[in-house]
């Protein structure tokens, strides 16, 4: 096994691959590979994601310094850039996770108990938050999502205290857009329910709770439906900011 690590080092070493360079980008790379949901989450065996964040590392890794540059030992630098990677991994996943959030709340509001085990969402995902998560996932891949996450990533004075301020500021940005989303469906959901009331008042003694449930969620549906391209609008707007 030895024999077969040098000869892969000197192969990439003769292909101009720095491998101290490639681990410390890898390690940057790591925290956006396992926390973005573009990236496939549980869809990818561990193998398959070690790849994925080598190939994304190669990208990366021109513009790193070595680890022969830095004064830590090698397993401390490896943390320390992989602590870089966490803020920007978050930042970039922020949209994608209030998608399956706002989703969530929809199906809560109108009383589905289903979940998805789809695995590129989130586990325990709602039918609807796992569809707004896959939406939000294609618009992440196709506006340049893993180019800017990469760009971010690739910048030789990446520090901590922007990140953070980055990612914290896309986190509430993201609680605020799903509620911000979800508010038609919460002020739909208040009518429909009162309306439900007073129809089942007024036609006591008879029973029609079971007809009026399925009525509720088309309705919630409907509302739904008439807001998904402005909710697709707010959902586009922060991928593109939260991976600048």
């Amino acid at each position: 096994m030895p024999g077969l690590v040098a000869e892969v080092a000197d192969v990439l070493a003769r292909g101009g691959v720095d491998l101290s360079r490639l681990g410390m980008a890898w390690a940057r790379v790591a925290p956006s590979v396992a926390l973005v949901p573009a990236f496939g989450l549980r869809a990818f065996p561990a193998p398959a994601r070690v790849t994925l964040g080598l190939a994304l590392a190669l990208v990366v890794a021109p513009g790193l310094p070595g680890l022969g540059a830095s004064s830590l030992v090698w397993p401390v630098a490896l943390v320390v850039e992989a602590a870089r990677g966490v803020p920007i991994a978050i930042a970039a996943s922020a949209a994608l996770w209030a998608a399956t959030m706002a989703g969530g709340l929809i199906d809560d509001l109108r009383g589905a108990r289903e979940t998805s085990s789809l695995p590129n969402v989130e586990s325990g995902a709602t039918p609807l938050g796992a569809l707004l998560a896959m939406v939000a996932a294609v618009m992440f891949l196709e506006s340049g999502g893993p180019a800017r996450v990469l760009a971010a990533l690739g910048r030789p004075d990446l520090g901590f205290s922007q990140p953070l301020l980055g990612a914290l500021g896309n986190v509430i940005g993201g609680v605020e857009l799903a509620l911000a989303v979800a508010t038609p469906l919460i002020v739909a959901s208040m009518v429909v329910e009162t309306a439900s009331s007073l129809v089942a008042r007024a036609a006591s003694p008879a029973y029609i709770q079971p007809l009026l449930a399925p009525l509720r969620s088309l309705a919630l549906l409907a509302v739904a439906a008439l807001v998904l391209e402005r909710m697709f609008e707010l959902f586009a707007l922060m991928i593109q900011s939260g991976t600048r």
